[in-house]
Parts: C-alpha cells; structure tokens; sequence
C-alpha cells in the first residue's frame, strides 16, 4: 500500500493524527507500507505502520537535498527523478491519497489516469472531505464520466478507507484499456 500526502501538516493537525491512524491501521493488517519518505503526513503513516510491526518503504528524492527522510522508514527507494518516484507508486496495489498540495494531488492524478487504461494498475482510493470536494470540481469542469470517479472512490474516515482497500485489492477485475478524455 502507498500513502501520499502532505509534508507540510504535522501533529496537531487533525489529518496528522489520521495518517497516523492509516498506518497504523495498514500495518497492522500487515500491509508493506510506501510513502514518499519524508515528514508530514508521510511521516505520520510512516510511524503508525512502523509501530505496528509493518516495514516502511520511502520514497525520497536525491535532488532534494534540503530534507531528511523518516526516521520510520525502514527501507528507502532513492529516486532521482519524479518519473521514477512514480514508477514506484504505480507498482503499488493500491495509493491513498491524504491532503496535500501540488505534489500529491500530481501523484493522486497519474495513479487515477493509469487506473483509466492500464491493466493491473494501482488502486486509488480518496481519503477525506478535502478529495470529495475537489474530485466532485473535478466532474463539474473536466472531461470526467461516471466510470471515471468510480475509478478514484472517496473513504470520509481511516475505519472506511480500509474496508474500501480491501475490496479494491482483493480481486478486483482489472480495467480494459481504452481512450479516455
């Protein structure tokens, strides 16, 4: 499982403690656990899914020499590229995004465009109100359909975003590849 999101929001930030929750919840289901490797709200992932047992896999990028990945990391992926980060997310079973900036909301697009025509991609799954609003703007102002937003559900809690991974891990058929726009 990936998790994106923020390195801006720390503890006490509300969607601190919910990353927390995440990972805690994904690593104690045993889930291997990647995030982007730094603080934030990857952090907090990080660290619920390390203190429940689950290993950590970062993602930190070589040219951002300016921060230190998570001490709860277990493993690191160095990329030296956001290509290549991505490569690395679109392997995952499945990627919750939490809230962010630009950076998740770029990394929440490429897993949901994969999602539209590749086979076997990376689930998407949409945690919080923040996802809701932007997704249903989303609908109203692009090109969207309705099998499009079924591809990128929205979890309004951590209880639901599990109960969703399951379904959208366990045997879920894969997508035909076909045009989208």
């Amino acid at each position: 499982m990936a998790v994106v999101g923020s390195a801006r929001l720390e503890e006490p930030d509300p969607a601190w403690r919910e990353a927390l929750a995440l990972g805690a919840a994904l690593g104690g289901r045993g889930w291997r656990v990647m995030t982007g490797g730094y603080g934030g709200l990857m952090g907090a992932a990080a660290r619920g899914a390390r203190e429940a047992g689950a290993a950590v896999v970062g993602l930190p990028m070589t040219a951002w020499a300016g921060l230190d990945p998570s001490p709860w990391c277990t493993e690191l992926l160095w990329a030296a590229d956001y290509s290549e980060r991505l490569r690395h997310l679109l392997a995952a079973d499945a990627v919750v995004a939490l809230p962010g900036g630009i950076g998740t909301l770029a990394e929440a697009a490429v897993v949901w465009s994969a999602l539209q025509t590749e086979p076997g991609a990376a689930r998407l799954l949409l945690l919080g109100p923040r996802w809701r609003r932007l997704r249903d703007a989303l609908a109203a102002d692009l090109v969207v359909g309705a099998d499009d937003l079924r591809l990128a559900p929205v979890a309004e809690d951590v209880d639901e975003a599990v109960r969703l991974l399951d379904r959208l891990v366990a045997g879920a058929p894969g997508v035909a590849p076909a045009p989208r726009g």
